[in-house]
């Protein structure tokens, strides 16, 4: 079987496998996952050990282990891709005094700083769940979650217009 007939064939097995039941269909996925967390780890050692003149010379050898790199991000600074991903929400971010500093970025998890006037900001988690993890998800693949190192600035409002404002009860 070629590897493009593997593919489509794991791709219509993948249709198929909604039609289970739920609990047994959770057990399928949970097994598929844990395969590809091994895939997942095991690729990013490679990736880090070897040079990328191997690497190309590996992934022009076979189509199989090139679908492989590719799927899993072997030899791609992800952490450069993260921080191209948040392009598109830094001016909303800058335009509110703030700043958004990828730290680092593993298994599909981007470590996050967040500074300026998003520090300590209580509508940060906003930012972060509507604008941040949203361009995450839309330009990084692989995107997992994000995590954010705190720091001990005082909560504060937003500065600068909010969304939605709320009147206040006067009962």
């Amino acid at each position: 079987m070629s590897l493009e007939d593997l593919v489509t064939r794991l791709e219509q097995l993948l249709v198929e496998m909604q039609e289970l039941d739920e609990p047994v269909r959770a057990q399928v996925f949970e097994l598929m996952d844990g395969f590809d967390l091994i895939h997942r780890t095991a690729l990013s050692a490679l990736g880090e050990a070897l040079d990328r003149e191997t690497l190309e010379r590996l992934r022009a050898a076979d189509p199989a282990t090139a679908w492989m790199f590719d799927a899993y991000r072997v030899g791609v600074d992800e952490q450069a891709e993260a921080d191209a991903a948040l392009e598109s929400v830094r001016p909303y971010i800058h335009s509110h005094g703030g700043k958004v500093e990828v730290l680092d970025v593993r298994g599909g998890v981007v470590r996050l700083r967040l500074s300026g006037a998003c520090s300590g900001c209580t509508a940060s988690a906003v930012t972060l769940q509507d604008g941040i993890d949203e361009a995450l998800r839309e330009h990084l693949p692989g995107f997992v979650a994000t995590e954010v190192e705190e720091d001990n600035a005082e909560p504060h409002p937003p500065p600068g217009p909010v969304i939605l404002e709320l009147p206040q009860y006067r009962g």
